[in-house]
């Protein structure tokens, strides 16, 4: 799979112990901050993206800082859809907003990078709540599959994702891309932690 050679030539898919957003220890981090340096490998992904939601109503794209304002961003530009995008951390200075957008009324898309356990992508559905927003559905390019649907689910929210880890790790452990041990690692990980 080229976007998966793509990931880990360009250390976009990293090998090693890394701690995540949810407090999960994981033997691989996915990087996907600087996937708009490639223009082909982006390009490419948020095609795949827009084809996934195309079909769906929504009024604005919302995009989770940082991750997924690049991918909001262009898919916005190329759906002509008004965007938005909400901080994980409220600021502390100016008007001290978390949410960049004026959502009272309207049907939401939020995009985001990568998905694990869901609390991001929750915590923003809460804030757009809060203004008088509803997030129908959100997307992701890629699903960790560690209980972040199931969770969105529970709160009417459809997940969207371009592409599996299950994919992605098939994929690399299949190849000769990384150690033996390092699969290992990997495949354990899988068994503890995929839903």
């Amino acid at each position: 799979m080229d976007f998966v050679k793509a990931l880990i030539e360009n250390k976009l898919l990293l090998i090693g112990n890394f701690v995540l957003t949810s407090g999960k220890i994981s033997p691989y981090y996915l990087d996907l901050r600087r996937l708009s340096n490639y223009y082909d490998i982006f390009t490419d992904v948020v095609n795949k993206a827009i084809d996934k939601i195309k079909w769906l109503e929504f009024d604005m794209i919302i995009g989770i800082a940082t991750g997924g304002v690049p991918f909001a961003s262009f898919i916005a530009c190329r759906m002509g859809k008004p965007l938005g995008y909400i901080r994980m951390e409220k600021k502390v200075h100016g008007t001290g907003k978390i949410l960049e957008a004026i959502v009272e009324g309207k049907k939401i898309l939020l995009v985001d990078d990568v998905v694990t356990t869901g609390g991001s992508l929750l915590k923003a559905i809460e804030a757009i709540e809060a203004e008088g927003g509803k997030v129908v559905a959100s997307l992701v390019i890629i699903d960790r599959l560690e209980g972040a649907e199931k969770k969105l689910a529970e709160k009417g929210v459809k997940l969207f994702s371009v592409y599996k880890i299950t994919d992605i790790l098939e994929y690399l452990l299949n190849s000769n891309l990384i150690s033996e041990s390092d699969k290992n690692n990997i495949r354990e990980y899988l068994v503890k932690n995929i839903e």
